[in-house]
């Protein structure tokens, strides 16, 4: 599992740093760094060295700043913006609509003004089943599948407010007492998308490549010891149970990048 710390100005800025992180972005507010199995959230940018200039033709920017050769460097970015780890050795910096590659040697984290990152909130309890969203807001069940289905631009509900999952919808919460209570709310109340963290176990065990009856079990406390999901790493929706990412990462190692960045598609 990747290690998360933070020194940022407030927690919005630091959801919004990781939500970058996870979609291969660039932060809004704030900065991120990372190498190896760490990951930091910052307020600023860091002292790394100044690169070079190397286009690139893919991605947020059209230029990365780099002190690497240029295909080393290439390798990287190509690693972060498809989810996967960056090369040994190799450091990525990404903020104020710049990325920077440089060697991990030459960034050294102050981490007595850093903590451990942690969610404020349970990414389980912010996303819900159509059929829960119904018995919670009094609505319908297929029109909420109906709804869901029917997510865009001339939808009721925007594409990053909800996401097909194995044979289920996930949908934000807050999203779901918009439409079916006519909750006023209009700024979020993260600026981490929850449906970034959480999958159906059906669809986990296509991301991580896993059986899905082994992931099934793991989420039900069924498995080996060693395999066993715990209280806030997973939660029951009817027969359906629900998974976190940090699970899946933490028992199964890292998923497939293409398979996480398809399903992670229209989600920022």
């Amino acid at each position: 599992m990747i290690r998360i710390y933070a020194h940022t100005e407030n927690e919005e800025q630091a959801e919004a740093c990781y939500g970058a992180f996870l979609t291969g972005t660039i932060p809004q507010s704030g900065w991120i760094l990372t190498e190896g199995a760490h990951l930091y959230l910052l307020d600023r940018k860091p002292a790394i060295p100044e690169g070079e200039g190397l286009a690139v033709s893919e991605g947020p920017v059209d230029f990365i700043s780099t002190t690497l050769p240029a295909a080393k460097a290439r390798a990287a970015y190509g690693a972060y913006l498809s989810g996967r780890r960056l090369p040994a050795g190799c450091a990525l910096a990404a903020g104020e609509g710049a990325i920077g590659i440089i060697s991990s040697s030459a960034y050294e984290p102050d981490l007595g003004h850093m903590d451990m990152y942690r969610l404020p909130f349970d990414p389980l309890e912010e996303v819900v089943t159509p059929r829960e969203a119904a018995n919670l807001y009094g609505a319908d069940a297929k029109r909420v599948q109906a709804d869901c289905e029917g997510a865009g631009e001339n939808g009721i509900f925007s594409l990053s407010e909800v996401r097909h999952s194995g044979n289920t919808w996930l949908l934000l919460r807050r999203a779901a007492e918009r439409v079916y209570r006519g909750s006023t709310e209009e700024k979020p109340p993260f600026a981490l998308n929850p449906l970034l963290l959480v999958f159906s176990t059906i669809e986990a065990a296509r991301i991580w490549n896993r059986d899905s009856g082994t992931v099934r079990s793991a989420a039900a406390g069924a498995g080996h010891a060693a395999a066993r999901m715990e209280e806030g790493e997973r939660r029951k929706s009817g027969r359906t149970w629900l998974v976190t990412r940090d699970a899946m990462d933490r028992l199964f190692g890292q998923a497939l990048p293409a398979a996480m960045k398809d399903a992670m598609r229209w989600l920022r």
